[in-house]
């Protein structure tokens, strides 16, 4: 009998699940606070909803999900990109046939309508609806489970849409420009890596985020399906990175579509104070930059994008006319070059020979150093040498990538300490060109040269000056694991010696997988997170440069991870700063040459302490 009933109960169970409705999908969506603002594709068919497609005519025409009218964001916005006076929107509302009452699903082809169904998400709860959602995947997810589609028009007859204002949900520079300062205020910039830094790329007056704002770009919200991250990711996304419930939040991108979306999230994830900044950096950015401070980093110019690249490429092409990319001064005769760079040669260069940026040379990072195990940068004629081998002058424009950043910010050291003048890093590597363009499998030849530059000595600390260097006039920055600093592990299998240089602080580690030095996408993490971490890691910074008040001396165990570091502060325009290039290897530890050093964890070479003064355990 028992068993009969566990049988009638979980036959019960299951048709009220497909009744319900209940899949994984929709048990996903309900774990969100206010998981009524998002609508999965069951809920398309549903009696009385309004279906809006936000993506542009040409798309909707094209294909869409049947039934569904299509609605678009700039309809709505003046010529400011803010929104028209409230008596038009209700004009045009009613005219596509929408009322305050109505149910309403949005939905866009997600990342690439950069935030249009969170726009008129935004646009509907200032209007006073209650009854608005979010098509979760929108286009993207219906399309890809073969969903049906028509291309028949959906057009609503005309109704009477009376607005009650939610005025709480739209906030302007004003406001923004009064809460800056206050603890439980956090503005979130929602823009791409290289706008926050301070590139142009959409005419704003100026380059630069808002002072003080989070930076959380739009790209970062869905999964690879391209539906929302699941409410435990976003919350620890939005926590993490001090955006809490008890706060504020407004965000803001370039003109309100992007940042609206993050304005849905926040709702979404209930946050009782949310608001989008419609006028967003356009408005602010052409405002007194006394009262409404930007910021960007110094030298900002030294990250570039595969836009920026391609950009560079088609300017050399053979017959361009076409214009010179920002912040790349030079006629089409400027030499340039393209390295991918990561251990061994061609041989070992499998990245490379998968693909690589069209053009793009490989570069060994051994040629660089003078062998196993010491890794050391090789003396400087040498290094010259080797530059003009492959190909570059000390007035080359030189673009480094590498799937790893370690790699690609140790060869931009490197050139950059060298001598060569203009050296750019390309943030996220092969893998953020090959998202946009095509790449190339042909192996490129480096084509010899003449290297004549000078080095940069004071972008160099020598074992000699770190031994000099009065370590009240200087803050030594170690960035290996917690475990290398204290010497439990010397984190390398060569390496037997461990321990730390003594009075050094633990900026913790800088390596590929670090979260404190980058992003979960591959890319560089925001320069002001990363300054902000160096100041709870015991570096003083003076309050009106906002720089280090002493100069700053990172390493490593061999000078990759310091590498990334020394990028950063050259980013934000330190000058006093030294990449220790030989680290902890260089420090601890004398090597020789010797075939009867067979205990050792080289054989063939002896490792003997170098004598110079070591520490171990807590600080």
């Amino acid at each position: 009998m028992k068993s009969k009933l566990v049988i009638l109960f979980m036959a019960c169970l299951c048709t009220m699940l497909l009744l319900f409705g209940c899949n994984e999908s929709s048990s996903s969506k309900k774990s969100y606070p206010n998981a009524r603002l998002l609508a999965d594709a069951g809920d398309v068919g549903d009696t009385g909803v309004v279906l809006l497609d936000t993506r542009g005519t040409d798309a909707y025409n094209a294909g869409h999900i049947p039934g569904a009218v299509n609605l678009q964001w700039g309809g709505f916005a003046d010529g400011s990109t803010n929104l028209k006076p409230v008596d038009q929107l209700e004009d045009l509302l009613g005219a596509a046939g929408l009322t305050r009452e109505s149910k309403i699903i949005i939905y866009d082809d997600t990342t690439a309508s950069w935030g249009a169904a969170g726009r008129l998400f935004w646009m509907f709860e200032y209007l006073g609806c209650k009854n608005v959602r979010i098509l979760n995947g929108g286009w993207d997810k219906w399309v890809a489970d073969g969903r049906s589609t028509e291309t028949a028009s959906t057009i609503l007859p005309p109704a009477v849409f009376i607005a009650s204002l939610n005025e709480s949900v739209v906030v302007d520079g004003d406001h923004i420009a009064d809460r800056l300062d206050d603890d439980d205020f956090v503005i979130i910039d929602t823009r791409t890596d290289e706008e926050f830094i301070g590139w142009q790329l959409y005419g704003e007056a100026r380059g630069g985020h808002i002072e003080g704002a989070v930076h959380l770009p739009y790209a970062w919200y869905f999964k690879e399906d391209k539906t929302l991250l699941d409410f435990a990711e976003l919350k620890n996304l939005f926590e993490n990175h001090g955006i809490t419930r008890d706060k504020e939040v407004t965000a803001y991108c370039t003109v309100g579509i992007r940042s609206a979306f993050a304005y849905f999230l926040a709702r979404l994830m209930g946050y009782d104070r949310a608001a989008n900044y419609d006028g967003s950096i356009k408005d602010w950015a052409a405002r007194n930059e006394t009262l409404y401070p930007m910021e960007k980093a110094q030298r900002f110019s030294t990250i570039v994008n595969p836009a920026w690249i391609k950009a560079v490429i088609d300017y050399h092409a053979t017959g361009s006319i076409s214009d010179a990319p920002a912040e790349y001064p030079y006629g089409r005769d400027h030499h340039y070059l393209i390295f991918e760079t990561q251990w061994g040669g061609l041989e070992y260069a499998d990245a490379y020979k998968a693909g690589h940026i069209p053009g793009a040379i490989h570069s060994d990072s051994d040629i660089y150093e003078n062998g196993f195990p010491r890794w050391f940068l090789i003396p400087d004629n040498e290094l010259h040498a080797i530059m003009g081998s492959m190909g570059i002058t000390a007035d080359t424009t030189v673009i480094v990538y590498s799937d790893s950043p370690i790699f690609a910010a140790r060869l931009w050291w490197i050139l950059k300490y060298a001598g060569v003048a203009d050296v750019r890093y390309l943030n996220g590597g092969y893998e953020k060109w090959s998202g946009m363009y095509a790449g190339e499998t042909s192996i490129n030849p480096s084509v010899p040269a003449t290297f004549s530059g000078t080095v940069n000595p004071d972008f160099r600390a020598t074992t000699a000056y770190v031994e000099a260097a009065n370590r009240g006039d200087v803050y030594l920055a170690d960035v290996r694991s917690y475990d290398e600093f204290i010497g439990k592990i010397s984190g390398y299998g060569y390496l037997a010696m461990t321990g730390r240089i003594p009075g050094a602080l633990w900026a913790r580690d800088a390596d590929d997988a670090s979260p404190v030095y980058g992003d979960p996408d591959g890319t560089l993490r925001s320069f002001t997170e990363v300054r902000d971490h160096w100041k709870t890691s015991g570096i003083q910074f003076d309050a009106a440069s906002n720089k280090p008040n002493r100069e700053v001396m990172f390493y490593c165990g061999g000078g990759y991870r310091s590498a990334l570091t020394f990028l950063y502060g050259y980013l934000m325009g330190y000058d006093a700063i030294r990449n220790y290039s030989d680290g902890w290897a260089g420090w601890s530890t004398d090597f020789t040459e010797d075939p009867s050093c067979t205990d050792s964890v080289t054989p063939g070479w002896c490792q003997d302490p170098s004598g110079r003064p070591v520490e171990t355990g807590l600080p």
